[in-house]
């Protein structure tokens, strides 16, 4: 309020009114209510994901630390025995080996591919708006049709492929490709990166479609060219779009066991027996659960330090 005294105005600040015990109840009350409220919407989803990741972890964690052979059969506490015999394997590390190639093949391929596919969905002309309506056709076909048709078209003998390369003089002869310890993790490279090319195609022309063209129109007027164009505004206003892309897909392409177990086994001459193909046949075919289950933690931390390393390393920065 104010007070005039003389010439003088004298501002007096205005005591705000305690605020009543009830009143702090009640508002203690609401915020505890809305409090629960939200915990017990979250407590199904918390359950569930307890049910599908915590508890088979510890359960594969305790399974790592026994001789079990057998889930269900008898079993003894052997300690960090089944870490040690792992890694002390030679298997072991082939399969790291060709797990890590695999994963570099794939990588190199599920990165440039679909960069080209989505810049070609980008351009006005009538062939790339009718290629948005099936290029996702390779990613909806199952994993087992997709393994059959690449067996067919790659077979030495009346694949469409070499006859194609043989009528063009590329080869002179059939190339047996998953026949061969030299070529079958290539073509299984290939095929794999055939079957998931137009996920991240149809993602990073999602991110691409997010800037806005009053951009591109700026740097155009300003002299820049395409090269320049797409290094200095398309790739870092898509980046946490690719660098979640990359993150997710390299921990999948990873622990991809389907399109190597339907085509090769793992063979030939274990040429293609990659982690995951070993870890199922030492749990699988071996009958040494223990030892399975060891791997897959060790498995399990090593992805968690790259990825942890990865994150720090090229996390995009929020400006």
């Amino acid at each position: 309020m104010l007070r005039t005294t003389g010439i003088l105005t004298v501002a007096h600040a205005a005591t705000p009114s305690p605020v009543s015990p009830w009143r702090r109840f009640v508002a203690i009350r609401e915020r505890t209510y809305r409090t629960a409220i939200g915990y017990a919407l979250l407590a199904p989803l918390a359950l569930w994901i307890a049910l599908i990741l915590v508890y088979p972890l510890i359960n594969t964690i305790g399974l790592s630390l026994t001789n079990m052979r057998v889930v269900g059969s008898p079993s003894s506490f052997v300690g960090l025995d089944n870490y040690a015999t792992v890694l002390a394997s030679d298997d072991f590390w082939h399969g790291l080996l060709l797990s890590l190639l695999w994963l570099l093949g794939n990588s190199i391929v599920l990165t440039i591919v679909p960069f080209a596919v989505a810049l070609f969905l980008r351009q006005p002309w009538r062939p790339a708006r009718q290629a948005r309506i099936w290029v996702l056709l390779p990613w909806v076909v199952p994993t087992v049709a997709v393994a059959v048709s690449w067996q067919w078209m790659l077979n030495s003998n009346y694949g469409v492929v070499n006859h194609l390369l043989e009528a063009t003089g590329i080869i002179s002869a059939p190339l047996n490709v998953f026949g061969s310890a030299d070529l079958s993790l290539i073509g299984l490279i290939l095929t794999n990166s055939w079957h998931w090319f137009a996920l991240p195609a149809v993602v990073i022309f999602g991110a691409m479609q997010t800037i806005p063209s009053d951009i591109y129109e700026a740097a155009k007027v300003d002299g820049a060219t395409n090269t320049q164009t797409f290094r200095h505004i398309t790739l870092p206003m898509i980046a946490k779009v690719l660098f979640a892309l990359e993150l997710v897909g390299n921990l999948w392409t990873f622990n991809v066991l389907d399109i190597i177990f339907f085509i090769t086994r793992g063979g030939p001459a274990d040429a293609t027996m990659t982690l995951p193909m070993e870890l199922y046949y030492k749990a699988f075919k071996a009958w040494r659960m223990g030892e399975a289950a060891a791997m897959a933690v060790i498995v399990l931390i090593l992805l968690t330090i790259v990825c942890a390393v990865y994150v720090k390393r090229f996390r995009p920065r929020e400006d």
